[in-house]
């Protein structure tokens, strides 16, 4: 089987996060003490040269990566070596200063989280207090440094299904802001793997039950992207979501998962993961990204991916409509 070429490389530099978000554990669980140094993180950017070239891009998330000492001198040295980069970030740590050097380190995307309007809703979700607060501000920071390709990052949950549209309009009036892409709500990260997850009474309010009030919602998304709102998940991924929603645990008919191609994950660690769900398939720290990418554990990983029926998180919000080649 011939070993296709990466086109997306997902980069969890740090799983610490100050916020304490209803979708996600990270805070709870990280205690990762033996991440990649800066100095490690480089030479990996330099190494992918060798596999893929510098069409390869770059997205840089957490936990939350602004937490990471010396991460905005990494993402310079990735975009000086020619690389497309994006990062996604809460917000909370973007002062004036902090905006300006993400602006100046040539960065490509910058994804806000903002899963609504209403600031105690956005808190709530968020698990902190100021969350809202802080996103908007950093919005205006990045504004004023003349920021490119300020997006809206917001996660479908039946606590937020009311806010869903408005927030969709927002943007759409927000000339500083180049679009909005829209999540559907998962099992929340690091927990443990659980296939009936939305049934239980811990993630009840994640879900969304009202099944009337979520088409309706999704309809009116997808209303607004044929009238040309600045809304980056397609048509087809709309569908795909609510008929995700109906039946959480069965694939979208017709959809066959080929991330592994294209796409790798490499955790603050240094593991590569095709797959969040399988092993990984290396680590960086002992050998080159060219042979992991190209080992037999890989093409391994690879039929199982292809095989796999689950409809998780990365097929349904990341590589739903087949964009990659």
């Amino acid at each position: 089987m011939e070993n296709k070429t990466p086109i997306f490389c997902d980069i969890g530099i740090t799983e610490n996060c100050m916020f304490k978000c209803k979708m996600c554990r990270f805070w709870e669980t990280s205690k990762n003490k033996d991440e990649l140094s800066i100095s490690e993180w480089k030479d990996f950017i330099v190494s992918l040269e060798e596999l893929g070239g510098s069409h390869i891009r770059l997205h840089f998330a957490g936990g939350e990566p602004l937490l990471k000492q010396g991460f905005l001198d990494l993402l310079e040295f990735a975009n000086k070596r020619g690389f497309r980069t994006f990062i996604v970030t809460n917000g909370f740590l973007i002062d004036e200063a902090i905006a300006g050097k993400i602006v100046r380190s040539g960065v490509e995307g910058i994804s806000i989280s903002l899963d609504s309007l209403n600031e105690d809703t956005h808190d709530f979700l968020r698990g902190i207090k100021g969350a809202y607060k802080h996103a908007i501000q950093a919005i205006n920071y990045l504004t004023k440094e003349d920021a490119k390709g300020i997006a809206i990052l917001t996660i479908i949950m039946g606590s937020n299904l009311h806010d869903i549209v408005e927030i969709a309009d927002w943007v759409e009036s927000n000339n500083n802001i180049s679009s909005i892409y829209f999540q559907a709500i998962s099992q929340p990260i690091a927990t443990l793997k659980d296939e009936q997850w939305y049934e239980k009474d811990e993630f009840s309010y994640l879900w969304p039950k009202d099944k009337i009030q979520l088409n309706s919602v999704i309809d009116q998304l997808i209303a607004r992207k044929n009238k040309g709102y600045r809304i980056s998940n397609s048509v087809r991924q709309f569908e795909v979501f609510k008929a995700y929603f109906r039946q959480p645990d069965k694939l979208y008919e017709g959809m066959t998962c080929t991330q592994g191609d294209y796409v790798m994950y490499i955790r603050p660690t240094g593991e590569v993961l095709l797959c969040g769900s399988l092993p990984a398939i290396g680590n960086i720290k002992t050998d080159s990204i060219k042979n992991i990418w190209n080992s037999p554990e890989a093409g391994l990983r690879r039929k199982q991916i292809y095989s796999c029926k689950e409809s998780c998180l990365n097929v349904i919000n990341c590589f739903t409509d087949k964009e990659l080649p």
